[in-house]
């Protein structure tokens, strides 16, 4: 592959099946000469200054390159994958987010140049900025000792104090005013050149969703926040839903291969429509308010990736970032400092599993206490006993819908069990105990195949999409066809056989059935 195709073209990694799909969805061609000169030019300096045009990494959404000039000053461009939404707003909002929190003292890069229209010089949307030194806090987190993760733990629990201090006017997402069309709805951030306009979350966008004529905000009510999400997705379904098989195919056997309808997550967002009033806790919750780079002395120099970002309540904004919590761990769930584990005569392998289990423990409850000290309103917003299961609903309510009915209805029982705490009125949603015991089943077959096919993923290699680095490809696959001929040798009978061989989930398959 010539150097400029290796630039148009996904070379991270490998996907174990639907491979062809990702990398169609990742192919980016343009004009490599134009965006030299865009770089220059955003320095204020000539083209000969460039000395060299590098791929320095690919994600899920953007391909990230790194020009360096003759004096080794670097720069970073974003280039959106073509399959990447919504077009335009999403390059945007980024770029007017990262203004603004640069604005506030919080360290995210500057950013030089940037390019909403696809149709310019260089043939596609960018964003040209500052490269941030330091290296992601994920390369060191595990070597970490306890007195640095808390060092880290600390350091972020104080930039979100800065990021909390905003006040903004709406929920919805950030940009300058000049980039959106004049009929675009706006609320202006006072004394700035910034507004609150459209969500320019993935979920208000994806597949058909983006041709929709729907409220996408901004919201300056928060009931609004919680009924339109909900609102998106009936209107969606009305228009484009069809019986299907749930994404996930490993969740495929415990519905016995049963097509998911639509009409019956139609019913379970008119119910969560019925109940969303009563989610909405204190004016004082209702306010709007990972990527990490430290240093070698772990000091965080930078917060990059704000594309998709919105802004919500305190109360859906809260919570854990997920790559510190534990609360899958009843231990955690106590507010009180984990003790250290005694590894008496324990092997090495108890004694690695013991100290991760400490670990997640530790990090979790300092992220806690570290909040309870330093940003009092985002503390009470997570030690709110409702708003957890506010969070999860709200969620489930506002993802696109790929087949899978039971997490909703599973939040609905819940709630339905819990009224009390949210409301002294009926509640207008109800199930029979038969009904409800078969969805709270359902949801713990579904949790135990989570479980399983992250045990199952981790032994493959691969990643929750099939993902693995290129050097490891040809061992993954033949890990994972071992791992299906197993599976069918297991199996009892043909019916089962023929049906788990359909619907294998390692296996090309057609995303859309």
């Amino acid at each position: 592959m010539n150097d400029n195709r290796r630039l148009f073209e996904y070379t991270s990694g490998r996907w174990i099946y639907n491979e062809n799909l990702r990398l169609a969805e990742r192919h980016r061609e343009f004009n490599v000469d134009a965006l030299k000169s865009t770089a220059a030019q955003s320095l204020e300096r000539c083209d000969t200054d460039i000395k060299s045009l590098s791929k320095l990494a690919e994600g899920g959404f953007n391909r990230v390159l790194q020009i360096t000039m003759l004096d080794n000053t670097q720069v970073l461009v974003r280039l959106p994958y073509p399959s990447t939404e919504p077009k335009k707003m999403a390059v945007a909002s980024e770029v007017a987010t990262l203004a603004l929190l640069r604005a506030h003292g919080l360290p995210v890069p500057r950013v030089y140049a940037y390019s909403t229209d696809a149709k310019n010089a260089v043939g596609s949307e960018y964003i040209i900025m500052e490269k941030l030194p330091g290296r992601p806090l994920g390369d060191r987190w595990f070597a970490l000792s306890d007195r640095e993760r808390l060092k880290v733990l600390l350091q972020l629990v104080q930039l979100e104090a800065k990021l909390h201090a905003i006040e903004l006017p709406a929920s919805g997402s950030i940009y300058y005013a000049s980039d959106l069309p004049s009929d675009s709805p706006r609320i202006v951030i006072p004394d700035s050149d910034f507004c609150i306009s459209p969500d320019a979350a993935l979920k208000w966008w994806f597949a058909e969703r983006a041709s929709l004529r729907i409220d996408r905000g901004p919201w300056e009510d928060p009931i609004d926040v919680l009924r339109n999400p909900a609102l998106k997705e009936l209107a969606w379904l009305r228009a484009y839903g069809r019986p299907r098989f749930p994404f996930e195919r490993a969740y495929r056997e415990s519905m016995d291969y049963r097509l998911s309808d639509p009409s019956e997550h139609i019913a379970s967002l008119e119910s969560y429509l019925k109940i969303a009033p009563a989610l909405l806790p204190s004016n004082e919750l209702s306010r709007p308010p990972n990527n990490i780079f430290v240093s070698d002395d772990l000091d965080i120099v930078g917060l990059i990736d704000w594309q998709h970002a919105s802004v919500l309540p305190l109360f859906l904004a809260s919570g854990i970032p997920k790559f510190f919590q534990n609360y899958d761990d009843p231990e955690s769930l106590h507010f009180r400092p984990p003790p250290r584990p005694d590894l008496e005569g324990m092997d090495e392998e108890e004694k690695a599993d013991i100290l991760h289990d400490f670990q997640r423990r530790h990090t979790h409850f300092f992220y806690l206490a570290f909040t309870q000290r330093f940003n009092e309103p985002h503390f009470r917003a997570m030690e709110h006993a409702t708003n957890m299961l506010t969070r999860r609903i709200f969620n489930h309510a506002s993802e696109p819908w790929e087949g899978n009915n039971i997490p909703l209805q599973a939040d609905l029982v819940l709630l339905t069990k819990s009224w009390h705490e949210y409301s002294t009125d009926p509640c207008p949603v109800s199930f029979s105990t038969t009904r409800a015991d078969s969805i709270m089943h359902l949801q713990g077959l579904q949790e135990e195949v989570d479980l399983q096919l992250k045990q199952i993923r981790n032994v493959i290699g691969i990643g929750v999409d099939g993902w693995t680095p290129a050097e490891d490809y040809e061992a993954a696959c033949a890990r994972a066809r071992q791992m299906k001929v197993d599976g069918l040798a297991s199996l009892d009978t043909d019916h089962e056989r023929e049906m788990t061989n359909r619907h294998w989930p390692f296996d090309d398959h057609n995303e859309d059935e």
